[in-house]
């Protein structure tokens, strides 16, 4: 079994640009902080949209799987969770439909039974994205019962479970390759400890991709106030999309159109931020490449909450959101979130890029780039995945661990040659997006992905995000930001400190 110990921003045959995105029956900040549906085409006339594994290079990525595995037809059963579109494509597809991402997955599916021969039974909960399956887990395993083999849980939920000691260590297993680009190295060298790894996080994960924060903008409404402008993909491109870029375009905008004397909806604002406390923080946070807690090069922890790089997040954030009218802000979450920006009220909205799917009957024509940098020192633009994507485990009570790495190692291999690109090249960027330099910017977003230990943790840090997304959530809250944060140190650091603790305990 192979093990890297140099991590990357993100999986990296997700630079696309270059290269391109059960128990078994009878078994016996700073640079350092960044390491942390159309018409069918006859065969003769695909075109590269169609088919996107010929011109990425990634079908002819091998993985280290002997070709003589052959599990005598066990089932893998997969605790997964069903309760979105989301979550459930990433295991399930009952069978082909013509629809490009569904097919995928029904032929990487059957293709990885009929590798290894085995039988896959997915167990699909009615939960989303945006929670667990911790409750579970927890009992069965608890319980010593064997109701399950591998499960496809939150990234922030998982790492609790671990604690508990309900989880195998990965790298023990036969068959797990860890070197392999479809493994999210930053998850694996940020959640190692003495060189043991619970949780995994990998291509598997569609949610991964598709809980990538990024920023939405309403094409028209740039071009009608700035027409003398570079456009904004020349500005990302020149690396001058910043906090203060965005500001500069946010605050000529506001129109009190609805003429009742104040700003409230049906007003015309620069930008919309959900005040429900919640993802659109987090966006900035990532885009800012914003850490609350650092982990060192000896293992050791720092805490990152009110260094002179957060601080001037702070402050940028309290311009674009609580002065001149820049922000729109509305209690509008989720499907809900493009709203204004569909209805020609804002020009800018952050989500996840899964929310390009409540964009496609907008009349005006959008775009997609990535989140703005905290400033032009910052070198790359940098995006948070949501905390509710996908990561893998295997629980202690599995019987064959190592037929279950096997699968897990197949699973995520077969993804990352056929299921991403479907979804990557063909989906988002061919059916979705609206232009070829939007498709180049989705590239940039992917490849900016990264990980922060106290997103991670945050079941067991007590949800430090959640600090952020209360200082942000309101101008009082906002100008208490620092000693807010200043008061968190103490009590931060104690909890990572139960966290190695919690590790020790279990390696013995």
């Amino acid at each position: 079994m192979k093990k890297t110990l140099i991590p990357a921003i993100l999986v990296t045959c997700l630079c696309i640009a270059g290269t391109v995105i059960t128990s078994c029956g009878g078994k016996g900040e700073e640079a350092e902080t960044q390491k942390q549906a159309g018409t069918s085409t006859p065969d003769t006339e695909k075109t590269e949209a169609e088919d996107p594994t010929e011109k990425n290079g990634r079908s002819d990525v091998k993985d280290s799987l002997p070709d003589t595995l052959d599990f005598g037809g066990e089932t893998i059963r997969v605790l997964a969770r069903g309760g979105d579109d989301d979550v459930k494509i990433e295991f399930y597809s009952e069978n082909t439909n013509g629809e490009v991402v569904n097919d995928a997955v029904f032929m990487r599916n059957e293709a990885v039974e009929e590798r290894l021969n085995v039988k896959m039974e997915v167990l699909l909960q009615n939960v989303t994205r945006h929670n667990h399956l911790a409750p579970e887990i927890r009992k069965s395993v608890s319980a010593g019962s064997d109701d399950f083999d591998l499960t496809a849980n939150s990234i922030y939920n998982m790492n609790s479970i671990a604690l508990e000691g309900m989880l195998l260590d990965l790298q023990e297993l036969d068959y797990l390759d860890f070197s392999q680009p479809w493994w999210n190295q930053a998850f694996l060298d940020l959640t190692e400890y003495n060189g043991r790894n619970y949780v995994a996080l990998g291509e598997l994960s569609q949610t991964m991709i598709s809980g990538a924060f990024c920023m939405f903008f309403n094409r028209d409404m740039y071009r009608e106030f700035y027409p003398d402008e570079p456009s904004l993909y020349e500005i990302v491109n020149a690396g001058e999309w910043t906090l203060d870029k965005m500001i500069s375009l946010c605050t000529p905008l506001y129109a009190d159109l609805n003429g009742n004397g104040k700003a409230d909806e049906g007003d015309r604002f620069g930008h919309f931020f959900t005040d429900t406390q919640t993802l659109g923080c987090d966006s900035f946070t990532g885009g800012c490449n914003i850490n609350l807690i650092i982990k060192n090069d000896d293992g050791s922890y720092t805490y990152n909450g009110v260094s002179d790089r957060t601080v001037k997040f702070y402050e940028k954030m309290g311009t674009l959101l609580f002065e001149n009218n820049n922000t729109c802000r509305l209690p509008y979450n989720n499907e809900d979130i493009m709203k204004t920006m569909v209805n020609d009220q804002t020009m800018f909205t952050t989500w996840m890029l899964t929310g390009i799917n409540y964009l496609r009957d907008m009349k005006d024509d959008f775009g997609i780039i990535p989140m703005p940098k905290l400033d032009e020192t910052q070198k790359e633009y940098n995006a948070f995945c949501h905390d509710g994507s996908s990561s893998f485990s295997i629980p202690i009570t599995e019987n064959s661990p190592n037929m279950v790495a096997a699968f897990l190692e197949a699973m995520c291999a077969e993804t990352y040659r056929t299921v991403t690109p479907a979804y990557f090249e063909t989906a988002l960027k061919g059916k979705y997006s609206r232009d070829s330099e939007t498709s180049q910017m989705l590239d940039l977003i992917v490849s900016g992905i990264y990980l922060d230990i106290a997103y991670i943790y945050g079941d067991n840090l007590q949800s430090p995000i959640g600090d952020l997304r209360t200082i942000l959530g309101s101008p009082a809250a906002h100008s208490k930001a620092v000693s807010t944060m200043t008061s968190k140190e103490k009590q931060m650091l104690k909890r990572m400190d139960t966290i190695i603790k919690g590790y020790e305990s279990i390696a013995q």
